[in-house]
């Protein structure tokens, strides 16, 4: 067996997931669908509630409760999208202890740029996918259903804000750590506002 063929057997069993992964990944799908339905539930109760009464109060709470449910279903997805990504790519990785928002933790010193490009995209990728599937399950006839997609949307570009000057810059130093390592508050601080002009752009223009 030649040098890349005992290296790419040896980045497969490396990635390959152990009992304690399993387990661990098993408790991070059950926490984020959970929280994903109870944000989704939670503005479907508002939305019904809107549709059988008519009532302006049910309508706000809808669209108040539409921006959480849109927030956390585009970055599960987002997240997911990453460990796709990553796993499609052949990366090596490890499953956190906690659960929390992160689905895995990347490794930087065994994996190859090309890797972390496909780990990137792949959460570009499946935010976008959030999105339109929204867009399409949902009619949007009411503020608050229009709130659930534009929401998503502002999450996707958040998401976006902070981590395509990231795939830019590593474009040309090839050092995607170093990249990372230059998102600071102000980054979070910008990429927040834009997030949020472009959910109350989409949430206007899809209410139209």
């Amino acid at each position: 067996m030649d040098q890349d063929a005992r290296d790419s057997a040896e980045a497969g069993l490396s990635s390959a997931p152990s009992g304690n992964d399993v387990d661990r990944r098993m408790n991070l799908v059950i926490a984020h669908t959970l929280a994903s339905l109870t944000a989704l539930s939670l503005w479907a109760a508002t939305d019904a509630w809107q549709a059988v009464t008519g009532f302006a109060a049910a309508s706000f709470l809808s669209v108040l409760a539409a921006i959480p449910a849109g927030v956390v279903f585009g970055t599960v997805v987002h997240e997911w999208g990453h460990f796709l990504g990553a796993r499609l790519a052949g990366a090596r990785y490890t499953i956190p202890d906690r659960v929390g928002l992160f689905v895995f933790n990347f490794d930087f010193g065994a994996n190859s740029v090309s890797q972390f490009f496909s780990m990137s995209w792949g959460g570009q990728i499946a935010g976008a996918f959030a999105v339109f599937l929204l867009w399409a399950a949902l009619p949007l006839d009411t503020a608050g259903r229009c709130m659930v997609v534009a929401s998503a949307f502002g999450a996707f570009m958040f998401a976006g804000m902070i981590e395509w000057p990231v795939l830019k810059r590593t474009r040309e130093s090839g050092n995607p750590l170093a990249e990372l390592s230059r998102i600071n508050r102000a980054t979070l601080y910008r990429s927040g506002g834009t997030g949020l002009m472009a959910a109350l752009l989409a949430w206007i223009l899809l209410a139209l």
